[in-house]
């Protein structure tokens, strides 16, 4: 879906500066990316606000300025899988660039957040008039595929303390949106979020992380919902353990 071309020189602005947050569109001309600018939206949400409603097919990238998001999935008997957190300077639903893929997920706001809404259709259409600028997509793509790949290894042959590591990881690695350097050391995630991520109790998860905590891996937080990392070399040192 396109968007009407009425929004102000200043909204384009704000919008432009927000894609270039994003690691995707580092390396792309000026042009192309204001051209992008053009075609999006920008939207805040309050916390806990589904990003796309019920019966909604708005085939749409999300940019993350601010905030946080969710993505997770919910059974009919309530069970739930949080398939990832992402924080600003993130992107994702870039399933929407490929023909009849329909996302699997739903997006919750976990803060207050500042999204940006791309058409699919249009991010697409700059994809194929400057070939080149495809090569950031399927680097952020294959890396997440790597991980993908990594994760449902480590939930059959990886022990919970080894995953609990590997999850913290990809969380200060964003997801590998950050190429190689750590983003974030302070992890706005609870205790349950990160049970649901890997599929044990939120008790197990306590355990594993006052382990870390003993170990010196992790700092002193306030309360369930904040996660820091202290030392990072170590964190690398579990994850890699056999």
């Amino acid at each position: 879906m396109e968007y009407p071309q009425s929004v102000s020189q200043s909204t384009r602005e704000e919008i432009e500066h927000g894609l270039s947050t994003c690691a995707v569109f580092l390396d792309w001309p000026k042009d192309r990316l204001r051209e992008l600018a053009n075609a999006a939206r920008a939207r805040h949400y309050r916390r806990r606000t589904p990003l796309v409603s019920r019966g909604n097919h708005q085939r749409e990238v999300f940019v993350i300025v601010s905030g946080s998001i969710e993505i997770a999935a919910t059974n009919a008997a309530g069970d739930k899988y949080i398939l990832s957190v992402l924080g600003a300077g993130q992107i994702t639903r870039m399933v929407h660039l490929i023909d009849d893929m329909q996302p699997i997920f739903a997006f919750d706001a976990r803060a207050d957040s500042h999204i940006i809404h791309i058409p699919g259709a249009a991010m697409r259409r700059i994809l194929d008039a400057e070939p080149v600028l495809w090569r950031s997509i399927a680097q952020t793509m294959l890396r997440r595929y790597r991980m993908s790949a990594e994760i449902l290894q480590d939930q059959v042959l990886g022990s919970v303390r080894r995953r609990t590591a590997i999850t913290l990881l990809n969380m200060v690695y964003r997801y590998g949106d950050a190429s190689g350097a750590p983003c974030d050391t302070e992890l706005r995630v609870s205790q349950t979020d990160l049970a649901n991520m890997l599929g044990v109790s939120r008790q197990t998860v306590g355990k594993e992380l006052a382990q870390f905590k003993d170990e010196g891996v992790l700092g002193c937080n306030e309360g369930y919902r904040l996660v820091t990392v202290v030392d990072l070399p170590r964190l690398h040192r579990i994850a890699a353990e056999d």
